[in-house]
């Protein structure tokens, strides 16, 4: 039998010849039979200690300058996936070592969307509709799936954010130890192709998988010594990874690209009639600003029209209703449902109420101020009958489990903002975003007065996605 060959250095850290994992017996839990262990340290093991390679934060240029440079607002990080991603905590680790190691950066602010066993497949769409209108500064992904579907997540993200990325590879589980000592994979996910669509967009790959099978070697556990139940990582093994990313929060000898290359601070130009513009690339732009008692109100024109004529649109989370059919233990409506839309054409801003007429997928698509737009099947691509919601059956997921009644509802609104007033009871510094959702290329902002007042404006903010 052939071993897999491995990049030598990944050889060296995993050791081809590692010895299989020592023998344990866990005690097993009496709902669910899986094996319980320990949550905390494995018993005599050396505490753990991240360590970074030379390029490790390459990608993490905007990251490292927002954090070290400090910013007027909360550092904003998005965490998506599975269960695996839940697990990881709710911000806690970040909310305490990133301020410590960088003292300028006061706030950090955590948002996470996970589903049971979630793939990157269905997260797209959790990403169009949760993660793209936050605008985060830095996106998380830890679970698994297909590297195709990580693609396609990786270019939605790119399109349309200018956000840093970071991915680990998958921790070793019960599932994988027929694989120790044999290959870098896991059960469920090709880590060579995964490191691979990482490069090729530029995204932070964290040999997360490579550096926990290091401390168990050394430490001499086995493979259930780090985890909670049979896959899921322990208080201690969230640790471990969540470690192994913030190893990567440092400067490398070169980034592999210029933070200002994706967002870069303008400063308007005031016009004889009192409006202000500016020219500017990219898909967002940002107003930073101070109010006044005798602040004034400004129309916004975007390439000299107004704001709302622009084809920008951001849609909120797909809910379903609580209501909704429960299938398995644990079932939760939120991981049987579309999770993600995609906008079509002559959009109109209102809400969607989508309801299954039948128990194999039937459905009718009605919207608050269209009515009435068609009736699909969650199994096959649906385009409404006005033209402006279109349905992917691959972002919508266990659609197996929807009975008749199941209702989903959504909102499309403007990505933009039609006016903004400066006029408030104190001076008061402030950050507007002024549209956001625009076609990534040349465009020009005018601000023009339509009540009189003053207007401090410190800067503009433009935002350049990398993928186009």
């Amino acid at each position: 039998m052939h071993r897999l060959a491995l990049p030598p250095v990944l050889a060296l850290a995993l050791d081809l010849h590692l010895p299989s994992p020592p023998a344990f017996t866990a005690e097993r839990s009496l709902i669910t039979d899986e094996p319980v262990f320990a949550k905390g340290r494995p018993e005599g093991a050396a505490e753990y200690v991240a360590k970074a390679a030379d390029t490790d934060g390459q990608h993490l240029a905007l990251t490292m300058q927002k954090l070290q440079q400090g910013m007027d607002r909360p550092f904003l990080i998005w965490a998506i996936g599975s269960s695996y991603t839940n697990m990881l905590g709710s911000g806690e680790f970040w909310q305490r070592e990133l301020p410590k190691r960088f003292p300028k950066t006061k706030q950090v602010e955590y948002r996470k969307m996970v589903g049971n066993s979630c793939p990157w497949q269905y997260l797209r769409g959790w990403a169009r509709h949760l993660v793209i209108p936050d605008q985060p500064d830095l996106i998380i992904t830890y679970t698994i799936g297909n590297p195709a579907d990580l693609e396609k997540l990786l270019i939605e993200l790119r399109r349309h954010t200018t956000a840093d990325i970071i991915v680990p590879s998958i921790h070793w589980r019960e599932r994988d130890i027929p694989l120790w000592g044999q290959s870098e994979n896991a059960a469920d996910q090709d880590v060579a192709a995964v490191r691979e669509v990482c490069r090729r967009h530029d995204v932070e790959f964290v040999e997360n998988r490579r550096d926990w099978a290091a401390y168990l070697t050394a430490n001499k556990l086995p493979v259930p010594a780090l985890l909670k139940d049979a896959v899921h990582q322990s208080d201690y093994g969230a640790h471990i990874i969540n470690s192994n990313i913030l190893a990567h929060f440092r400067v490398p000898q070169a980034f592999s690209y210029e933070p200002a290359s994706r967002e870069k601070q303008l400063e308007p130009e005031k016009q004889p009639d009192g409006s202000f513009t500016a020219k500017f690339t990219g898909t967002r732009i940002d107003l930073h600003g101070i109010t006044a008692p005798d602040g004034g109100t400004f129309r916004v024109l975007i390439d000299e029209k107004p704001a709302s004529e622009s084809n920008a649109w951001l849609m909120s989370y797909v809910q379903p209703d609580a209501k909704n059919a429960k299938e398995g233990k644990g079932a939760n409506p939120r991981d049987q449902s579309p999770h993600g839309i995609t906008l079509g054409q002559r959009i109109v801003p209102q809400t969607w109420t989508l309801v299954m007429t039948s128990d194999s997928g039937d459905y009718t698509l009605t919207g608050s101020v269209t009515g009435p737009d068609g009736n699909g099947n969650a199994f096959k691509p649906f385009t409404s009958a006005s033209g402006q919601i279109l349905i992917e059956p691959d972002l919508w997921r266990r659609a197996e489990r929807n009975r008749t009644g199941d209702r989903f509802t959504f909102e499309v609104k403007p990505a933009v903002l039609d006016e903004v007033t400066f006029k408030a009871s104190s001076a008061t510094p402030f950050v507007l975003r002024l549209a956001q959702m625009l076609s990534n290329g040349d465009h020009t902002l005018r601000l023009v007065p339509t009540k009189p007042g003053t207007a401090t404006i410190n800067a503009l903010q433009a935002f350049q996605p990398p993928g186009r």
